[in-house]
């Protein structure tokens, strides 16, 4: 449905200028509305523009609220899509007009610079032996000194430990799939969280007590703070392209058919694969997805939003969302799926990876980088360079995905800032089960290698770095593709294990170190990369390049060592997954280690 009207103002609970508490929603269709607060009724009336508003004397901060709307011969109640605060379970709106924001931490320095760490807040402290108190909370990653019953460091300061710049949180907002009054513990329930109720609040089975509704704001602000505090700069992943059930959605409850796609029949497009998808270009979609966004900057201090589904969304939303941040922060990071999916009108330009060149300051998940390396994500025996597959036009993608993600094909960036490189993520196989499955007689030795060479390839990409928890450790989802609601025993961080690969931990703080060292060898705009960077041997299983005049760059994928031609004196930055710190040598030739890079640098 096209909206034919639409409303500027204010939406949602807030005081006014004189202490009293407006109440307003935006519900064209309704003949009636009524706001229902702490069992009174108060009649609303129409301000115009769809908008509906009730105001009552002094401050309702705290009180519970729902409205009433008489919606095409039916009287339907529902949650507030604008409430900031919900009950357990996200069933009421609870008033807020006392603001606490999160202190911003200051302005980032370019996005090619951040290195992202994805995780789930849950997974991070839930297992048995991690040490931490507050088990598969937000509080549990404010705990320090932490350490599992093997005596290994766990939660935040494991993190801390890596040299990260940025933590980003799988959804943290109210969703539905988890019920925040049942059983919490070790296994009991589990899910990602990409089913959303009520977009402006933090989600109840997070906090300590999920019957306050102010509990999981002030736990979930205090969390912001400590790992501000601590230098861990926070994203927020945000799912706005579906809803967990449009049956229950405040969204489609008060407004129906407003807010998403719809067929000529009336039925829900779904081009997400959730059973509908939210229309972005329709005005108060994109005018709540910019409130909501904004709130969550301004209120909670974030520090950047991963789109989920992001080529679901219109290229025009996304430039707005682009300038409502900029107005706060604008090294506030914006990343997303830029993959193409959803059921445009044909006048909108979906917010995808072929259109990248209209979001000059979004970010992208380079997918390309991710399959040349793995192989296809979605064909099980697919393969890539790192699983065995030599050929030489791998190779050469490679390279380009090297240089900020160039001249591939349906990428059309235009900057290093438009690449997010990763090799895994919380979705599909991790990294690690990835090799076991398709290198099924592959000694765990060898497997490791794979995937630190892996990666140090990520490391060596000119773009945005994005790390999942647990790769560097080889993380194991014991086979596992799809573990969105699988048990807490396949998604729980497992500290232990990155005490059993010592070598593949400190090679992430050597990489992390790496990059906010070397940053001149990672510009951003493609000018400057090309102008820096050239192949000088490109075959199915090896590589070499220059970065400029004294670095050279040594891609081994083989099995087997391979030499390449050396001139003078040169430093050694990395050799077989290892950064020496003082190594310099003199030879006219250097042998690559099988499946490792080597970084040699000229000495003058």
């Amino acid at each position: 449905m096209t909206t034919t009207n639409s409303y500027t103002g204010q939406l949602g609970a807030f005081l006014t200028p004189h202490g009293d508490t407006c109440f307003r929603v935006w519900s064209p269709d309704a003949a009636t509305a009524d706001l229902l607060i702490e069992n009174h009724t108060v009649s609303m009336h129409p301000i115009g523009d769809g908008a509906w508003e009730a105001k009552l004397k002094g401050d309702r901060h705290g009180q519970r609220y729902s409205y009433r709307l008489s919606l095409r011969g039916e009287t339907i109640e529902s949650v507030d899509p604008y409430a900031r605060a919900v009950t357990a379970n996200g069933t009421h709106g609870v008033v807020v007009t006392q603001s606490h924001p999160v202190p911003r931490m200051p302005s980032f320095s370019e996005p090619t610079d951040a290195i992202i760490y994805e995780a789930h807040v849950r997974d991070l402290s839930i297992a048995p032996n991690s040490g931490i108190h507050n088990k598969g909370r937000f509080l549990g990653l404010t705990e320090r000194d932490t350490h599992t019953t093997a005596g290994n460091p766990s939660g935040l300061d494991y993190i801390l430990s890596l040299g990260v710049t940025h933590i980003q949180l799988l959804p943290i907002f109210d969703f539905g799939s988890v019920d925040e009054t049942g059983d919490l513990s070790y296994n009991a329930q589990y899910n990602w969280g990409y089913d959303p109720m009520n977009y402006n609040a933090p989600e109840g089975s997070y906090s300590s007590n999920s019957n306050d509704p102010f509990t999981r704001i002030d736990e979930l602000k205090h969390t912001i703070r400590t790992l501000h505090d601590a230098g861990l700069r926070v994203i927020m992943d945000v799912v706005y392209n579906h809803v967990y059930d449009t049956t229950t959605s405040p969204l489609e409850r008060t407004a129906p058919g407003h807010y998403f796609r719809m067929t000529d029949d009336g039925a829900f497009h779904d081009g997400t694969f959730c059973g509908n998808e939210t229309a972005s270009e329709n005005p108060m979609m994109r005018k709540f997805i910019i409130d909501s966004v904004t709130h969550w900057a301004t209120e909670y201090g974030l520090d950047g939003f991963r789109f989920d589904l992001m080529g679901i969304h219109d290229v025009d939303t996304m430039n707005a969302i682009r300038t409502a941040l900029d107005a706060i922060d604008p090294s506030i990071i914006i990343l997303g799926e830029g993959w193409n999916l959803g059921n445009h009108p044909p006048h909108i330009l979906p917010a995808n990876q072929h259109n990248a060149a209209h979001m000059p300051r979004i970010a992208h998940f380079n997918d390309s980088l991710r399959d040349t390396l793995k192989g296809s994500t979605f064909h099980s025996n697919s393969r890539g360079l790192l699983t065995g597959d030599h050929n030489p036009k791998h190779m050469w993608t490679l390279f380009n995905n090297i240089k900020g993600a160039q001249h591939l094909p349906g990428l059309n960036f235009t900057s290093a800032n438009h690449t997010v490189n990763y090799i895994e993520a919380h979705d599909n196989h991790t990294l690690y089960d990835r090799l076991h499955l398709l290198l099924p007689n592959t000694p765990h030795d060898e497997l490791i290698r794979r995937c630190q060479l892996a990666t140090t390839i990520q490391y060596l990409a000119c773009g945005i770095t994005f790390i999942h928890a647990g790769q560097e450790f080889a993380r194991t989802k014991n086979n596992t593709e799809n573990s969105y609601n699988s048990p807490d025993h396949i998604n729980a961080i497992d500290y232990d294990r990155a005490a059993q690969h010592p070598h593949s931990v400190q090679l992430l703080r050597d990489l992390n170190n790496f990059r906010k060292t070397h940053t001149e060898l990672f510009p951003t705009e493609y000018d400057d990369i090309n102008e820096l960077y050239e192949a000088t041997l490109v075959s199915g299983d090896f590589l070499t390049y220059s970065v400029g005049k004294q670095t050279t760059v040594a891609i081994n994928f083989s099995t087997q060592p391979r030499s390449i031609p050396t001139e003078g004196y040169f430093a050694v930055l990395l050799d077989d997954h290892v950064f020496p710190t003082d190594k310099q040598i003199e030879t006219n030739s250097w042998t690559v280690a099988p499946l490792s890079v080597s970084i040699l640098q000229q000495v003058s």
